[in-house]
C-alpha cells in the first residue's frame, strides 16, 4: 500500500532532526501531523481548524481544496450571570467527529419520478409518448440559501457553532442577553445550548462551508502552525 505524502512528511521530519542532531520537532506539531495522517489515508474532506493562523481549512488526502478565514474563536457556554461567557478551552492537537450536522439536510438525493424496466437486448428504447396534462406543470421549489448561523453536534458532547460575530462578552452585554433569553424562555421560546466552540467568520463564508457540518466529517484542531 502506497503510503501517503503525509506519512513522508511526518516521517522525514523526525528522521532530519535525528540525524542532524537538531533540538527535536515540537511535539504538539508532530501529534498535529500523525493526526492528519490518520485522517488522510481516507477518502472524502475533513476539516482543519487552526485557532493560531485564524483560519479553517478543506482538505483531502493532505491536500488543502480551501481555505476560510476566521474572525474570531471562543468556547462559550450558558452560564452563570456574572461569570465568565466563556469556560474550558480548545486543547489541541484534536479530532472532532460531527455526529448530528447542520449541513445534513443538504444531502438529500432526487429520486426519479418514474422508474422503468430496462428494454429486452437487441431492441431499441422506446421513445416516450407525451401524455395530456389535466393540471398545469408545477414549478420547481427554489433551493433556500444556506443560514449564516448554525450548530452542529460533536462526538465530544459539544457543539461547533459558525456564527458571523462571537457572543458579548461584556458584563452588560451578557446582563441584557441574559434578560433577552429569559423573556424568552417564559414565552416558551428559550432553548437550551450544550457548551459549544464558537467560530466567527463571514456571512458569505458561513453559508459556503455550511454543506460540509454534516455527520460523520472530522475535524482536526490543529496545534501552531500547520
Amino acid at each position: 500500500m502506497c503510503r501517503s505524502a503525509l506519512a513522508s512528511i511526518c516521517t522525514s521530519l523526525l528522521a532530519t532532526a535525528t540525524l542532524a542532531g537538531d533540538t527535536p520537532p515540537d511535539p504538539a506539531r508532530v501529534a498535529t501531523l500523525e493526526s492528519e495522517v490518520s485522517l488522510a489515508k481516507k477518502p472524502g474532506v475533513y476539516l482543519v481548524l487552526d485557532p493560531p493562523r485564524r483560519t479553517l481549512e478543506i482538505r483531502s488526502r493532505g491536500l488543502v481544496l480551501d481555505s476560510v478565514p476566521i474572525r474570531g474563536i471562543e468556547v462559550v457556554s450558558q452560564g452563570p450571570l456574572l461569570g465568565s461567557g466563556a469556560s474550558g478551552e480548545v486543547r489541541a492537537p484534536a479530532v472532532w467527529t460531527i455526529v448530528a450536522g447542520a449541513g445534513d439536510t443538504d444531502r438529500e438525493v432526487i429520486a426519479p419520478a418514474e422508474l422503468k424496466p430496462l428494454p429486452p437486448e437487441g431492441e431499441e428504447e422506446e421513445e416516450p409518448t407525451a401524455k395530456p396534462s389535466a393540471s398545469p406543470t408545477p414549478t420547481s421549489t427554489p433551493i433556500p440559501e444556506p443560514p449564516v448561523s448554525y450548530r452542529a453536534r460533536l462526538d465530544t458532547g459539544w457543539d461547533i457553532w459558525v456564527c458571523t460575530e462571537l457572543p458579548p462578552d461584556g458584563v452588560w452585554q451578557r446582563f441584557v442577553a441574559a434578560v433577552r433569553d429569559g423573556w424568552e424562555r417564559l414565552r416558551g421560546e428559550g432553548e437550551d445550548h450544550p457548551p459549544a466552540v464558537a467560530i466567527a467568520m463571514q456571512p458569505d463564508d458561513a453559508r459556503r462551508i455550511h454543506h460540509l457540518m454534516r455527520t460523520g466529517v472530522a475535524i482536526l484542531v490543529a496545534a501552531g502552525a500547520s
